[in-house]
């Protein structure tokens, strides 16, 4: 193999192991490893490069302009053949996040940062003077244009996003799942134009569903024996079609009652909004026109009917055909909002792009849309529609958009709320007496803190990876391998992550080469679910001194951080004997926001284990200032950890209160129930068992068999609130809880937090060793169960 010139090999000590955005600095001499040509505007680069200002790159494989200038791939993704994404496809290597054929790439030529010499081509992964019989010489590539997709049927034609090379021509490279219709990639199973197969278009008023064409119903309404009904309300198809109520019942949130819940109107035996029901728009039997919809009561003119050529999509939304030109996301938003719209979500662009469902985005839509989650305070997230790109934009700077007309968003987390296909988005866990659901499929790649925002714009919460865990035991169907996003943080800078594809084989358990739990840095893009109650409970019962209570998802915090610094264990007392509880960072960060005032800049106590750091246990901490509605979650800025047995200030939070789940039948719990009351006349009650749970269990083994009691595997923070209230018959045995940790640099695993006690011991304060510890995901250990009439 033959040395780099000692001319690269210095430049290369001075600019690292990129040769990416090197031919501005390096001039024509470097014509060899850029393969000749020129770019745009003032720059002059070779063919096969673009100018990025004053540096020529390669944006089929520069992670920093990937696909275009200035697209920064996030976190750990790659650039692949101009896009974005999480490992390298077709054979590709990462090469400092970019993907590189390294049979002919003569910077990567056999391996990553492995040179040829000028006067070499790269040749099926070897420098050598000439091109291997059956190749092209390229530049300084020796490559196959029948399947090379830089060089596909000829030097530097690139196939680009969305494509590859098949016998010397680019073709469309469609997803598993998908099909090649007329150029595009679809799903057939919901594509209008291609229901079931290609070329089967499903007629006007009728949407593609499981790959049947289907009558279409308004948004919050069912398609029930040819007639579209909102099982919310209706009498006769009350919560499923066909479920008729009982004489004298009425149809609320889909349940059979004697009374209509608060904020509704009994209209001939349905429960109704009158703000929004367009049958009964400000008075029972006052109905909207053709164009009209009811808005506060009162019949006004259908938002749809001022899109842009609107169109429809399965999920009862209504979009503009066309796309609106570019403006700065405050106008985008301000003209959406004009015309009873709003801009859409990253998830509402992501599944009706190209590459998804395809009912909207086409790939000739190229651009770049706002979307309305935010990123940081100054930036917003966009999504391209050709191929599902999720990346950041500054607020100041100008995108094209589309309006989006919704179906009103249900109170719980049901129906549209949920994300997966049209009518089959929620799934039901159940553990924690069936009360929650989550999302069937991934949403769009969000950073942790967008997503933890889109989930509660649904009225849910970002998923744990407790209740994901739970979902796959259950059955919930094949994942997409991803690394998804969760409810955990495991260390300063990093959250847990779940991934999954075979349920049947899956361990919840951090092995390298298996996809199943790990972690990431909180500001990586990565796909993610939410999770929520599926029923309007509203917000905890009770008031509480200095009460702030978040908009959405039912949470209340306090307005004001605690008088002192105080150590872990007295804030755990404190909230608790307030009736509440320490918070989750996720869901403080969720209250954050959400508006919660009066960020003083200080550090406060989370309830998330972060594990071990080569000196003592440490616990997340979160601090923002004033009003925080972009909260991020960077490290330092907005995220960091404390050692347990230090004194930081806080905040409590409190949850909704199922008042009509009285506890686990006794037989149930091990040994008989144990009950913990939290202070205050909420009615919340924990329930745990009374002895540890025989034999030992490995983690997911046991979160199985506390979901198939009702129950769930109890956090460290459930833990020490039970002991330091008498929870019995301690062991002195490390019992497992549903906390995911990492270690230091030594140990390098994620392991899941163990807390130990003996007989009863309200003096317990989980400081390491004494009282917890951590083990590895894969070993059995003692457990316990608990239940909750809490929604959390």
């Amino acid at each position: 193999m033959s040395a780099p010139s000692a001319r690269f090999s210095s430049l290369f000590k001075l600019l690292g192991a990129a040769l990416v955005g090197a031919c501005s600095v390096f001039g024509s001499s470097l014509d060899h490893f850029t393969e000749g040509g020129e770019g745009g505007g003032g720059t002059k680069c070779p063919t096969g490069q673009t100018a990025c200002g004053d540096t020529c790159v390669r944006t089929e494989q520069d992670p920093n302009n990937c696909g275009a200038c200035g697209t920064v791939c996030q976190g750990a993704q790659v650039c692949d053949n101009g896009s974005c994404a999480d490992a390298c496809s077709g054979g590709r290597t990462d090469c400092d996040k970019s993907c590189v054929d390294t049979s002919s790439d003569p910077a990567h030529c056999g391996g990553c940062a492995t040179f040829c010499t000028e006067a070499e081509t790269c040749s099926s992964g070897k420098c050598s003077s000439s091109c291997a019989t059956g190749q092209t010489q390229c530049g300084a590539s020796c490559v196959d244009t029948q399947t090379s997709d830089q060089h596909c049927g000829g030097c530097n034609n690139n196939c680009g996003t969305g494509k590859k090379c098949q016998a010397g021509s680019c073709v469309v490279s469609c997803t598993t799942g998908q099909t090649l219709c007329d150029g595009a990639c679809v799903d057939t199973q919901i594509n209008q134009n291609h229901c079931g197969k290609c070329g089967a278009a499903c007629p006007g008023g009728q949407v593609c569903n499981a790959g049947e064409c289907k009558i279409a119903c308004p948004g919050g309404q069912t398609e029930c024996s040819g007639l579209c009904k909102s099982l919310d309300s209706d009498d006769k198809n009350c919560g499923a079609c066909g479920n008729a109520c009982q004489t004298g019942e009425v149809c609320s949130n889909g349940q059979c009652t004697l009374n209509c819940a608060t904020g509704e109107t009994n209209c001939s035996g349905s429960c109704v909004n009158l703000d929004t029901n367009g049958s009964n728009c400000g008075a029972c039997g006052t109905a909207c026109g053709a164009n009209q919809e009811c808005s506060g009561g009162q019949c006004v003119i259908a938002c749809k009917t001022l899109l842009n050529q609107g169109v429809s999509d399965p999920w009862g939304f209504s979009w503009d055909g066309l796309e609106r030109p570019a403006g700065n996301f405050a106008a985008a938003k301000q003209t959406c909002e004009g015309i009873g719209g709003r801009l859409p979500t990253a998830s509402e662009l992501y599944r009706v792009s190209a590459t998804q469902s395809a009912t909207v985005g086409q790939t000739i839509h190229t651009n770049f849309l706002w979307s309305l989650v935010p990123y940081n305070a100054t930036s917003h997230v966009r999504v391209r529609l050709s191929d599902s790109n999720t990346s950041t934009q500054a607020d100041t700077g100008n995108l094209n958009y589309r309006c989006v007309c919704p179906p009103p968003l249900p109170k719980p987390y049901v129906g549209g709320n949920c994300f997966g296909p049209a009518g089959t988005a929620c799934y039901g866990l159940d553990s924690d007496g069936k009360r929650y659901n989550v999302d069937v499929q991934d949403r769009a790649p969000l950073s942790k803190g967008a997503a933890i925002w889109e989930c509660a714009f649904y009225r849910g919460h970002l998923a744990r990876p407790l209740q994901l865990a739970e979902a796959i035991k259950q059955g919930i169907g094949q994942g997409s391998n991803s690394w998804l996003h969760t409810a955990d943080e495991v260390h300063y800078s990093n959250g847990a992550l779940v991934s999954w594809k075979d349920n049947a084989t899956w361990a919840f358990q951090y092995t390298a080469g298996l996809n199943a739990l790990s972690w990431s840095g909180t500001t990586d893009f990565r796909p993610f679910r939410c999770a929520g109650v599926n029923y309007d409970a509203g917000p905890h019962p009770v008031s509480v001194a200095d009460e702030y209570v978040g908009p959405l998802g039912g949470y209340k915090g306090e307005t004001k951080d605690s008088p002192a610094a105080v150590s872990w264990v007295e804030a755990h007392d404190t909230c608790f004997t307030r009736g509440g509880h320490l918070p989750t960072a996720a869901e403080l960060g969720e209250l954050i926001q959400q508006g919660l005032p009066g960020g003083s800049g200080t550090w406060l106590w989370t309830s998330d284990q972060e594990g071990w750091n080569g000196s003592g246990f440490l616990v997340a901490i979160k601090r923002w200032t004033g009003t925080d509605l972009s909260h991020i979650y960077a490290y330092a800025t907005d995220q960091n950890w404390s050692y347990r047995h230090s004194t930081n200030p806080f905040r409590c939070i409190y949850y909704p209160v199922d008042t009509a789940f009285t506890g686990p039948a006794s037989t149930a719990c091990a040994g008989g129930c144990f009950s913990v009351t939290p202070g205050g006349s909420s009615g919340a009650k924990m329930w745990f068992d009374s002895f540890d749970r025989a034999p030992p269990a490995k983690p997911l083994d046991a979160i199985d068999v506390c979901r198939k009691a009702g129950g769930r595997l109890p956090s460290e923070r459930d833990l020490t609130e039970a002991i330091r209230q008498g929870l019995p018959n301690g062991s002195s045995g490390s019992i497992l809880t549903s906390d995911l940790e990492i270690g230091d640099g030594s140990n390098g695993g994620l392991l899941v937090g163990v807390v130990k006690w003996s007989g009863v011991d309200k003096t317990f304060t989980d400081q390491y060793s004494t009282y917890s510890n951590w083990g590895w995901a894969y070993n059995a250990l003692p457990y316990r169960c608990m239940w909750t009439n809490e929604l959390r």
